[in-house]
């Protein structure tokens, strides 16, 4: 085939370039998103200076070696300021403020680096100071400067800063390219603020130091407690006030103002006899004097016959060892309501309530608690050496309303000023050896919920004064010589709940009209002169747990209505005229039998009896 001379030249060309072409099979892929780092030199390898006649110019303009306006081309390389080499240009002169630096060496050299290093240090945000890592060894980012060595055999070095290589002598300091003014500067503010601290530290030290004296003298706050040594302590005491002299009543010594002041009021309030406070060594004498001459809370006449009387109480009351002076129970420092078993009122000044019960007292039983006018509750109970009378003065205590003194060895017979307390609800003097009548004066506490003589030696007769007291609930006038009727005179008690009568010598019969007590739980008449038939209209008291009237001279048979007491857990028939087998179809025993509430059922011998527990 013909082939033209220019379609050969053309095919010839395009052979030619295929060949220059590389082999798409030999050529290796670059992986993907994959950059290559420039890795920085290691220290002592040779720099190699790349700078352009750009950089040149902008060097040399920046340093002060070449007017801004001199080249205006960065092109223009036949300029001869551009074909010096940059270690021969001039150096500029040295800054007025670089001058004064502390440099460890005073070479020329030393302090152009450092001019360079100024003229170049990077800007750091606002808050950061330049780290050795920032201004001298900066190799751990590409655009880190480099620190080289050029000659391995010589003793000085250099500092590569950007690319170019700027020489140090030997002796001089190696961190001349730190940034010498940042690093004065924050020396400077590190300087003030440790001196700022410090003089913070002394003003609160001096602070402390003023303060904690003189909050130890004030504020109302206790000082803290120091433990004892053996190092004598300079502050004055108060020697403990010897009253001994006064509770002998010594006439040569002259009796304080407050004493006789105190012993003036004691008198006019009738508190004590006269006669006592001039008795040496009686317990009013001594209460007298301890009150006026060691006391430092009887302040006013109600405290001064408050701690008067209780001063009285525990000197008389209480045991020999523990007798008011040398007592603990009351202190001349501490107000008498934060006493045990004082309460007071909410003045926090008026005593309301004792309650010494079960203390282990002995004595008489002061006549001075009649002056506690405004006392409420007074509990002496379970104190068996304590004796005497009922003293005449507790009728006084018009504010009363419990009055306990049980099981006392209290002796003599009761006080009629006791029928003054109107507001008396709880009366109780079982146990002890009272003798005589009730008086009369006492049908006027009509506000009596419970009135309890049990085991005294009371006499006569009272059912004309127990009707009156309508409140009433429990009535307990056991073991005692009582006689006369009394039953009758029970009807009105419509609250009563208890009545105990046992062991005495009422007579009379069984009032069918006790079974309107709807609330009558305890009804014991046992050991007395009753007679009569057992009313069938007691079935009807339903409420009726206890019927005890054994050991009288009843005259009949057990009613079949009593069957019907469904609460009835005791019936004590024994030792009376009853008679009549009471069978197992008995309407007590189908009861007894069938709930079992019937625990104790005695009808004694003379009975047969199928369902009894005796």
């Amino acid at each position: 085939q013909t082939v033209s001379a220019s379609d050969a030249l053309l095919e010839a060309r395009r052979i030619k370039a295929k060949m220059k072409q590389p082999n798409q099979a030999d050529k290796k892929r670059p992986e993907p998103n994959k950059k290559k780092k420039k890795k920085p030199q290691r220290p002592g390898a040779q720099s190699v200076s790349k700078y352009s006649d750009s950089d040149r110019i902008r060097l040399m303009q920046k340093k002060g070696m070449l007017p801004v306006d001199a080249l205006t081309s960065t092109k223009n390389s036949d300029n001869p300021a551009l074909q010096q080499p940059l270690d021969d240009i001039q150096e500029p002169e040295i800054p007025d403020d670089l001058k004064s630096l502390p440099f460890s060496g005073d070479t020329k050299a030393t302090v152009t680096a450092a001019v360079a290093a100024v003229d170049s240090a990077p800007v750091y945000p606002e808050g950061r100071s330049p780290s050795f890592t920032d201004s001298f060894y900066q190799s751990q980012s590409e655009d880190a400067d480099v620190e080289t060595q050029t000659n391995q055999n010589s003793s000085s070095r250099e500092f590569v800063h950007g690319q170019e290589v700027l020489p140090e002598a030997s002796n001089v300091d190696s961190y001349a390219r730190w940034n010498i003014k940042g690093a004065v500067r924050a020396g400077f503010k590190k300087r003030r603020c440790t001196i700022a601290i410090i003089i913070v530290f002394c003003i609160l030290a001096v602070g402390l130091g003023v303060g904690i004296p003189l909050s130890s003298r004030g504020g109302g706050t206790d000082p803290p407690t120091v433990e004892d040594t053996n190092v004598p302590s300079l502050a004055p005491t108060v020697a403990p006030i010897d009253l001994k002299p006064c509770f002998s009543a010594d006439a040569s010594i002259t009796p304080s103002e407050q004493f006789e002041t105190i012993r003036s009021s004691l008198i006019s309030q009738n508190i004590s006899d006269e006669a006592l406070f001039d008795e040496p060594f009686s317990p009013q004498r001594k209460a007298l004097c301890w009150v006026a001459d060691a006391d430092q809370k009887s302040t006013n006449e109600i405290q001064w016959t408050q701690r008067y009387i209780l001063a009285v109480i525990f000197n008389e009351l209480e045991t020999p060892e523990n007798k008011f002076e040398s007592s603990t129970r009351l202190e001349v420092s501490v107000t008498e309501c934060a006493l045990d078993g004082i309460t007071c009122a909410e003045d926090d000044i008026t005593i309301t309530q004792i309650k010494f019960d079960n203390e282990d007292f002995e004595g008489n039983l002061p006549r001075e608690i009649g002056g506690l006018v405004e006392l409420r509750v007074l509990d002496l109970s379970f104190n068996d050496d304590i004796t005497g009378t009922i003293p005449n003065e507790f009728g006084n205590l018009v504010s009363l309303t419990t009055l306990n003194l049980k099981n006392l060895d209290l002796q003599g017979s009761l006080p009629s000023t006791l029928g003054q307390l109107t507001n008396l609800e709880f009366m109780i003097l079982a146990f002890n050896d009272l003798v005589g009548p009730i008086p009369d004066e006492y049908a006027n506490l009509v506000n009596l919920v419970e009135f309890d003589i049990d085991n005294n030696r009371l006499s006569g007769s009272v059912g004309h004064i127990v009707n009156q007291w309508t409140s009433i609930e429990s009535l307990n006038m056991g073991l005692n010589r009582f006689n006369g009727t009394i039953l009758d005179d029970l009807i009105p008690l419509s609250l009563l709940r208890i009545f105990e009568g046992s062991q005495n010598s009422f007579s009379g019969t069984l009032p069918p009209e006790l079974a309107d007590l709807n609330f009558l739980s305890i009804f014991n008449i046992a050991f007395n002169d009753m007679d009569g038939t057992l009313p069938t209209e007691y079935g009807e008291i339903i409420s009726l747990e206890h019927l005890m009237i054994r050991n009288n001279d009843f005259v009949s048979t057990l009613p079949t209505e009593y069957g019907n007491l469904k609460n009835l857990a005791t019936l004590l028939i024994q030792k009376t005229d009853i008679t009549g087998d009471i069978t197992l179809s008995h309407p007590v025993c189908i009861r007894s039998v069938n709930t079992g509430v019937l625990i104790q059922f005695v009808a004694g011998k003379d009975i047969n009896c199928a369902c009894c527990s005796q």
